[in-house]
């Protein structure tokens, strides 16, 4: 699309003045995206890349299993039964703390300043992963990596008012960026959503997200485990995609140059490049 810039316009006083006193330049610039600019834009890893990363991501949760034994969500009246793991939907196939912004997370056509939603709230607020010598259960609310999804898969309820019918559940295996792992499960329309199999866009490995009124259980010296479930009213934000499998995904890479100055976004690349590190990813093409 071209540019025309007008300089020199007389002002309404000048008019009446002799043209010879003054002239018109017009100036049309048009603007051609470089190639890496181009591929910025549309910057997509290719299966060879997605593959490797994937790879050193599992070295990271190894001694991290889902439980094949018998789970119960939370609701006291109902327990469920269990599954082997399906392969998530859509999913195919190492520092100093610094807090400047590379160039590597400007490459997301979508240049609004990030605004993350839910970081209404207070850095401060957020929980660590880190094994704890507290025990006891309680709401929580982290910034965490997905290094894995199993789900969502739907079955039927064995008791309770809701036997027979038909629900869902979604596990993830979560980091953080001091390397620290837990393990997720997600209920009924929770699972559901989170899983993208309702109306909101599906979590993916590689996903940093914003997790609020997420139920964790500390136990001394084990990882965190948390459950999601509808009575808990959790949330879910996508901050960043760090693994796009197609040019749709490049909605969720936003520039987060842009929000340098904000705290909050600063927290998201810090913990982005962990990641990136962690799997491979910088540097990639």
């Amino acid at each position: 699309m071209s540019t025309i810039v007008f300089l020199g316009a007389p002002s309404a006083s000048e008019v009446h003045r002799s043209a010879d006193e003054y002239h018109w330049r017009t100036v049309a610039w048009k603007s051609h995206p470089t190639s890496t600019q181009a591929a910025n834009a549309t910057r997509v890893y290719p299966p060879a890349t997605l593959d490797a990363a994937t790879r050193r991501i599992s070295l990271m949760y190894n001694n991290v299993i889902f439980n094949e034994g018998k789970e119960e969500e939370e609701e006291p009246d109902e327990t469920f039964f269990t599954w082997p793991p399906t392969a998530a939907p859509g999913d195919e196939p190492d520092s100093q703390e610094d807090h400047s912004i590379p160039p590597s997370f400007s490459t997301s056509p979508n240049l609004a300043v990030p605004h993350f939603s839910l970081f209404s709230q207070s850095l401060t607020s957020l929980t660590s992963l880190a094994k704890t010598r507290v025990k006891g259960t309680k709401k929580v609310s982290l910034l965490v990596a997905v290094l894995e999804v199993d789900g969502p898969d739907s079955f039927y309820l064995k008791t309770g008012k809701d036997a027979g019918k038909e629900s869902w559940v979604l596990k993830m295996i979560l980091g953080d960026e001091d390397g620290n792992v837990c393990k997720l499960t997600a209920w009924r329309e929770v699972a559901q959503d989170w899983g993208g199999a309702g109306q909101e866009i599906g979590v993916k490995r590689g996903d940093i997200l914003l997790l609020t009124d997420v139920m964790a259980a500390f136990e001394p010296a084990t990882n965190v485990a948390l459950t999601a479930s509808p009575w808990q009213k959790p949330k879910l934000e996508i901050c960043y995609r760090t693994m796009p499998y197609t040019h749709e995904d490049q909605r969720l890479r936003p520039d987060l140059r842009l929000g340098a100055s904000d705290a909050s976004v600063r927290k998201v690349a810090a913990v982005v490049r962990w990641f990136e590190h962690m799997a491979g990813l910088t540097g990639a093409q």
